[in-house]
């Protein structure tokens, strides 16, 4: 489940908990046959409204992220001196920056991918009009590879992928126009 997908999900689900909780608290509490009909369906009678009050708490508590976060992720590997983890956040963070070594790159993000024999890296980026994509394709993933493998140890980069996600400013002038 991609990203976009799962916070869609999340989103519905919170709303239906805050909403059948406050069914349940408006029901038992205000009127009472609405309370009783959806204590009826839940075969709940005496404790609707205090299934209601945990069910409101439960969505409060993940707004405020008390339940809601994930646990961070990270890349295990092994030295000669031990293991070592370094935090999949930290490790985009320091692709980033090296993407910000480049003027052609006006933007970059970062994701990595772990996989079966190594980590695949995914770039998308947003390049500065007038620039060669595919020679900065090239130097770029040839830059993180060597940086990552260098500063973080990180040897089983498999693939790093970059994707141009928009081409931003006005394209270059041809050198005999500026002439003039």
């Amino acid at each position: 489940m991609n990203k976009r997908s799962g916070n869609l999900g999340s989103f519905i689900m919170t709303f239906l908990l805050l909403l059948f909780g406050a069914g349940l608290i408006y029901g038992n509490a205000f009127k009472p046959e609405i309370g009783q009909h959806i204590a009826d369906a839940l075969k709940l009678p005496v404790v609707g409204a205090g299934v209601g009050v945990i069910m409101i708490l439960a969505v409060v508590l993940r707004w405020i992220g008390g339940c809601g976060r994930k646990k961070e992720a990270f890349i295990n590997f092994h030295s000669d001196d031990g293991s070592v983890g370094i935090s999949t956040k930290a490790i985009c963070d320091f692709i980033e920056r090296i993407g910000k070594e480049f003027a052609a790159v006006k933007s970059i993000d970062s994701r990595l991918i772990q996989a079966k024999g190594g980590v695949d890296i995914a770039l998308s980026v947003k390049v500065v009009s007038g620039n060669k994509i595919p020679e900065l394709s090239h130097v770029l993933q040839q830059r993180v590879r060597e940086s990552v493998r260098e500063s973080l140890g990180l040897e089983e980069i498999r693939n790093i992928t970059i994707k141009v996600q928009e081409i931003v400013g006005e394209p270059a002038k041809p050198a005999a126009e500026s002439a003039e």
